[in-house]
């Protein structure tokens, strides 16, 4: 055991980028920044682009390669994540890398005993608290004790802890599927009013002047579908008669908003069921906190449709003090103040700080509705809640007040049960995720110090997974 210490200059280069920002571009080269770490993975989705000219300069000194350790030296201490292959990046401000020794580290390995308690705690002890950032000084980091056991060994750890990972990773590209399958239903029927034209076209009805380009893709696709006498219902073809009776065959102009299928309500968000905004319980008493309940907060609000690990929970005692502010399973929470328009559904009994409004829905056939309506309406709550401020804050009058399309009962209650299966698939694999997880976060420190053995724990991962 002894003999498996060594530093991270024995087994790695470490190297930094720029100590400047380029010109950001639309498209090109990634800029790779600290915002772009995640939880042990690189999320490019932050990244900015550069030009090719940019990316010569910012390379000079070195490129990402695949299997690097990118980690962040200020500010966002800790973390890190492999660089992937076949993309084309520089790095950024804050960012380093260690470019492992092959022939003595496995990189994942090398990721994996970055992100251990070993380590994070020498991060913690050699950090330099400075006047405006916290930075760990990058000539001293190849002196960094790490733990790294023989190779065939190193590969046993990151086969076990990688399997987790892969598994929460495929969950979550699962969950990106089947959420973006029930919003491209609710685009087509609510936003796009696919129906509604076809029904239309069907009738002779008029087609309103915004919609002709929208009704000449639908003419086809109706004549496309007689043709083939199908009676497919995907979101993009067109309904079988029997269900296309659920929507109106006209449009009427609104003020407001344009024009919307006849006989559809404009109501206020608050018609759909009651708007309660949150409430910090007091920190000086600590009775409040507790197991119980989960207290929601915006960075609890991540792109996940649930939150199913808020960072805090309340006592059942602290929460019946605010009775009021209790939110059933199915409400659907919006943040209001400065981050603006974030929304997720509960999926048990909780509370939320006051920096978020939530609708308790009438009937649970109206929460997919309200979850993707709330998400078309990002640029009006911005305008609603900048009123010429600085800081964003839309409070729970105005919120309650903002007009939404209100259509049947009878259709909401269909489009429900039309991606009802694709939400509890998504909750599932969001539990399953935390599951795995926490199983990872066990498993990682042991693995890193030899105090499991790699059997008992392959048992323990396959089990889960």
């Amino acid at each position: 055991m002894a003999d498996d210490w060594t530093t991270i200059g024995g087994i790695a280069e470490v190297f930094d980028g720029p100590h400047a920002t380029p010109k950001k571009i639309d498209r090109g080269p990634y800029f790779l920044s600290i915002s772009s770490l995640d939880q042990g993975k690189l999320d490019l989705s932050k990244s900015a682009h550069i030009s090719e000219e940019q990316y010569e300069k910012w390379t000079k000194r070195v490129t990402p390669q695949e299997g690097d350790v990118l980690f962040s030296y200020e500010t966002r201490l800790g973390e890190a994540a492999l660089m992937p292959g076949g993309i084309k990046a520089c790095l950024g401000r804050r960012m380093g890398l260690l470019r492992p020794n092959r022939e003595l580290v496995d990189p994942s390995y090398l990721l994996f005993a970055y992100l251990g308690p070993d380590f994070q705690r020498e991060i913690v002890a050699r950090t330099n608290s400075g006047a405006t950032v916290d930075r760990i000084a990058l000539k001293e980091l190849p002196s960094f004790p790490i733990r790294i056991p023989q190779l065939q060994e190193q590969r046993e750890v990151a086969s076990v802890l990688s399997a987790l990972d892969n598994k929460i990773e495929l969950n979550r590209q699962i969950n990106t599927t089947l959420e973006s399958m029930a919003q491209a239903l609710f685009k087509s029927w609510f936003v796009d009013f696919d129906p509604v034209i076809d029904n239309a076209l069907a009738a002779g009805n008029p087609i309103p002047e915004p919609l002709q380009a929208r009704a000449e893709k639908r003419a086809a696709l109706l004549a496309a579908a007689s043709a083939a006498h199908t009676r497919s219902a995907t979101p993009l073809q067109p309904l079988p008669a029997d269900l296309r009776a659920l929507f109106p065959g006209s449009f009427v102009f609104n003020e407001e908003m344009g024009w919307v299928p006849e006989g559809w309500g404009i109501s206020p968000i608050n018609l759909f069921g009651d708007v309660v905004c949150g409430k910090t319980p007091s920190k000086s008493k600590p009775e409040f906190y507790g197991d119980d309940v989960p207290f929601i907060k915006i960075p609890d609000m991540h792109q996940d449709m649930f939150v199913v690990d808020p960072g805090e929970r309340l006592s059942l005692e602290g929460a019946n003090s605010q009775v009021k502010k209790m939110l059933p399973r199915g409400s659907v929470c919006v943040s209001c103040i400065a981050t603006v328009g974030k929304v997720i559904v509960t999926i048990e009994p909780s509370q939320t700080n006051q920096q978020i409004n939530s609708i308790v829905p009438r009937s649970e056939h109206h929460v997919p509705y309200l979850y993707f309506y709330m998400q078309t309406l990002n640029k009006r709550f911005h305008d609603l809640a900048s009123g010429g401020s600085a800081t964003l804050n839309m409070n729970t009058s105005t919120f309650s007040k903002v007009s939404i399309l209100n259509p049947s009962d009878g259709l909401l209650e269909y489009f429900y049960s039309r991606v009802k299966s694709e939400f509890e698939k998504i909750e599932l694999n969001l539990k399953q995720s935390l599951t795995l997880s926490r199983l990872r976060d066990l498993l990682l420190p042991k693995l890193l110090a030899g105090q499991i053995q790699i059997p008992e724990a392959e048992k323990l991962a396959a089990e889960a997974v």
